[in-house]
């Protein structure tokens, strides 16, 4: 019996860690946009708040703000129609 359960139990964590993501940190959103942008938007998406998802949207306000003007576009996009989402939902 105790054997079965911690069979299990190792299976079980086995199983959990394997599904984990690796978390990136802050510095490298920063310097890959176009991950950024993917990570952030499915992020949003699936309305998922882990440490990468912190740490894309971190980095999307620093595109948004002072980013190449073709990505600073894309960010600001982002963060328009989240704002339109916000308004809609208060009113």
């Amino acid at each position: 019996m105790l054997r079965s359960l911690f069979t299990l139990c190792t299976l079980s964590g086995v199983i959990l860690l394997s599904g984990c993501k690796e978390t990136k940190s802050e510095a490298w959103y920063k310097q890959h946009p176009d991950e950024t942008y993917a990570v952030y938007t499915q992020c949003l998406k699936d309305g998922e708040a882990s440490d990468n998802c912190e740490f894309a949207q971190r980095a999307a306000i620093m595109f948004a703000q002072i980013g190449k003007p073709r990505i600073k576009e894309k960010f600001e996009i982002i963060f328009q129609q989240e704002a339109e989402k916000r308004k809609s939902v208060t009113q």
